[in-house]
């Protein structure tokens, strides 16, 4: 190293916010920067030919004439120790010991580089505080919030049985419509109080799948009772159709789906003031024992703006606050929607317009009992050309891919559902609709979700929309029978 070099090595060392310092191979100090000075209260001669390990007492120790590290220490790596002042008191550092470098004199040099730890382990220690403070206020906090909720459910449930007896006895018309109100009203209250109890599970990480075989259509058949007379309480109509490929028996946790559909339906029930509320399922795809089903709540209620979709799955949150004001809640339902689907494996979305209903569409995973292998397009026990044929007047398509009397039925529902939505007969149309679903069940994926959205379309009354998924509809057959003549 040259006198040069050395002059600008010292500058760099003494504008340095490390403590540096450099020893010989002995141990022995002979230069430190000004922040070793002004940190460790030593004067710069005090600190000259001073032994580093006086400074460092846990990390040296002299091996016949040369320094070396305590076990366990290695140089260029971290050091977690203390450096001590000339007090005789320490502070915490963090210490890399690097050399050692070769001098042009011959001499060698080692170097120690020090960063002043005392804030940074005051901070950790109160981070440590805070965090413990963090998790005894949480465990009150859900020991309050349990206490709570078990003690509100007992008055709840109590006037609601009361409730219920007199509802049986009940004959006037006007008292039973009271009576109905107070079953809603403590349905409502048995909601925000679960909704309350799972958000605190939540944050606590405390909610599992827990997963079991179950029957997937006598648990929808419940799910249509119950939904069903929910709706029709406050004279709405509940539909709900469920594709014929989803197998019987399927392995998932049967709560949190029911709880999923609770949320979704009772909030479609809650903004729906006249029509329909419904249940769309059907199944994505199948892997092996593995199953994707896609789900989809929709209503005829008030909608949703654009700007309020991003807010929906936020906790305590509602699109707007009048929504709050008017029809009450916590917010709490579909965050924790959101949540569930997520741990079952799925996302959950949502679409619609202000005061042209709206519908949440979300997947789930679950296993079935045997392995199966998602069919090919060639193996479906369906042919496009059978509808498609008839649509575009091919007769000879008609003949070669299609039973006759299959194409006529097919054109038959098609052309009547055409007639009922030009006339205005929506519910006429809804039946067409089905009965046009279920002839085109064994179609393609996009064929069936494109069916899909004809017949939301349809059950909106929405003229416009049908007609253009409609188009869609013929333009996704007119596709599928090309792929499959190609």
């Amino acid at each position: 190293m040259t006198d040069e070099q050395g002059k600008l090595l010292c500058y760099v060392l003494d504008n340095s916010q490390e403590m540096i310092i450099s020893f010989d191979e002995q141990g022995y100090v002979n230069h430190a920067n000004d922040r070793t000075c002004e940190l460790t209260g030593y004067s710069y001669e005090e600190l000259q030919g001073m032994f580093i390990g006086e400074l460092y007492k846990e990390v040296f120790r002299v091996v016949g004439s040369e320094i070396k590290l305590v076990e366990g220490y290695h140089r260029e790596e971290q050091i977690d120790t203390f450096i001590y002042r000339k007090n005789k008191t320490c502070f915490p550092v963090s210490l890399n010991v690097l050399g050692p470098l070769k001098l042009n004199s011959g001499k060698k040099v080692l170097f120690s580089m020090a960063i002043n730890m005392t804030r940074q382990k005051i901070n950790m220690r109160r981070l440590e505080e805070t965090t413990e403070q963090l998790r005894a206020a949480m465990k009150d906090r859900d020991s309050f919030v349990a206490n709570v909720t078990h003690e509100l459910r007992t008055p709840v449930n109590g006037i609601k049985g009361h409730t219920e007896i007199m509802l049986e006895d009940e004959t006037d018309s006007q008292k039973r419509n009271y009576l109905k109100m107070i079953l809603d009203c403590c349905s409502t209250m048995e909601g925000i109080i679960n909704n309350i109890l799972d958000f605190s599970k939540l944050e606590a990480g405390r909610f599992q799948i827990e997963e079991h075989a179950f029957s997937f259509h006598e648990f929808l058949e419940k799910r249509q009772e119950q939904f069903g007379a929910f709706a029709l309480r406050k004279g709405l109509r509940f539909v709900m159709n469920v594709a014929p490929d989803i197998p019987q028996t399927l392995i998932g946790d049967e709560l949190r789906l029911t709880q999923i559909l609770n949320n979704l339906v009772s909030n479609a029930v809650k903004f729906t003031s006249q029509g329909y509320v419904g249940i769309e399922v059907m199944k994505n795809m199948q892997i092996g024992n593995e199953i994707e089903l896609f789900f989809m709540v929709v209503d005829t209620g008030i909608g949703l703006a654009p700007e309020d979709k991003e807010k929906l799955f936020t906790s305590f949150s509602q699109a707007d606050a009048s929504i709050t004001r008017k029809y009450g809640g916590t917010g709490l339902g579909l965050a924790i929607t959101k949540e569930l689907v997520q741990m079952m494996g799925g996302s959950i979305h949502a679409e619609g317009e202000r005061g042209k209903g709206s519908n949440f569409s979300f997947t789930i995973r679950m296993k079935t009992e045997e392995e199966v292998q998602e069919p090919s397009p060639e193996v479906l026990n369906w042919n496009p050309a059978q509808m498609f044929s008839q649509l575009e007047k091919e007769q000879d398509l008609m003949n070669e891919f299609g039973s006759e009397i299959n194409a006529r039925e097919i054109q038959g529902n098609f052309e009547k559902l055409n007639l009922s939505m030009d006339l205005g007969n929506w519910q006429k149309a809804e039946g067409y609709m089905d009965a046009l679903k279920q002839l085109t069940q064994g179609g393609s994926k996009k064929l069936q979700k494109t069916a899909f959205r004809l017949g939301m379309a349809v059950r909106k009354a929405d003229y416009e929309k049908a007609k253009e998924a409609e188009k869609n509809v013929i333009d996704v057959l007119r596709q599928d029978w090309k792929e499959l003549n190609s």
